[in-house]
């Protein structure tokens, strides 16, 4: 994962700037976008590079601006942002030359792009995003798949759907929340409805301030820590790592655990937990 400063400057004016913390030979800005009026949906398909979405209450137009960075000139023409309208959805997608089949790279050659996209607040987004870190902000919902990198999404209206496979994932604000996380820490807080872990193979998870209740369906290992939930709280299967819940205003309920201590406080409902752990709950 690349470790650089960037800036951006989401107006809807003429510039979004970056600026970097290591080199590029080659470098230029790039810019497209489409009028949003009537629009039901905003589909993203990021390549290489490292993205920031913001919804706007006042935007009339979906706008993606960045910085296009390549090892030589040829790469670089290459390296584009497009957006299209298809009826009521937009599409927001970057070109790279590493996606054609018929490109070869050498081994000090490379292409990607900063993106940053505006659009209206009320638009649910779908996006697809292959490498570099990425900031999610203020859309009416999302349903998010991300290769590597970290993630970061905040204030999403509706429903936050996010298949992540490395990376830390953190979710601060949302109507309700849906993950599935392949390896990386999961800090997720401030849901007015319930949170769904599906599946987690590796990395901590952290989870308060649920106006709902919580339900972690799988999780293979790092340590469970979930507290300040107005619903019940879930553990199906948890193959390793330690196990706290607390100021539950529901049940607690964990049904399989392999290994690691089950530790709970200020459990409102009925405490369930496997019966070899029944010890360690104080």
């Amino acid at each position: 994962m690349r470790s650089r400063y960037w800036l951006l400057l989401l107006a809807l004016g003429p510039a979004t700037a970056f600026a970097w913390g290591d080199g590029c030979k080659v470098q230029a800005n790039r810019a497209a976008g489409v009028d949003a009026k009537g629009i039901e949906k905003v589909v993203i398909r990021a390549g290489a590079g490292d993205m920031k979405v913001v919804g706007r209450s006042n935007a009339v137009r979906v706008e993606a601006r960045g910085t296009a960075c390549a090892a030589k000139q040829e790469l670089l023409d290459a390296t584009q942002i497009n957006v299209r309208r298809e009826g009521n959805v937009v599409y927001v997608e970057t070109e790279l030359p590493q996606n054609d089949a018929g490109w070869s790279f050498g081994n000090n050659d490379y292409a990607y792009i900063d993106i940053g996209i505006a659009l209206p607040a009320n638009v649910p987004v779908e996006a697809v995003d292959s490498s570099g870190d990425t900031t999610i902000e203020d859309l009416a919902a999302l349903q998010m798949q991300d290769s590597s990198g970290d993630l970061e999404i905040t204030r999403i209206a509706g429903l936050a759907d996010v298949q992540d496979s490395s990376g830390d994932l953190t979710i601060n604000g949302a109507g309700s929340v849906r993950v599935r996380d392949s390896s990386g820490d999961i800090d997720i807080s401030g849901i007015r409805g319930d949170v769904d872990v599906v599946l987690d193979s590796s990395g901590d998870i952290q989870i308060g301030k649920i106006g709902g209740s919580v339900k972690i369906e799988q999780d293979s290992s790092g340590g469970i820590r979930v507290e300040d939930v107005k619903g019940s709280v879930v553990v199906d299967s948890d193959s390793s790592g330690d196990i706290y819940a607390g100021h539950v205003g529901g049940d607690f309920t964990v049904s399989e655990d392999s290994s690691g201590s089950i530790e709970n406080d200020a459990i409102t409902g009925k405490v369930s937990i496997p019966q070899n752990k029944v010890d360690s709950d104080d």
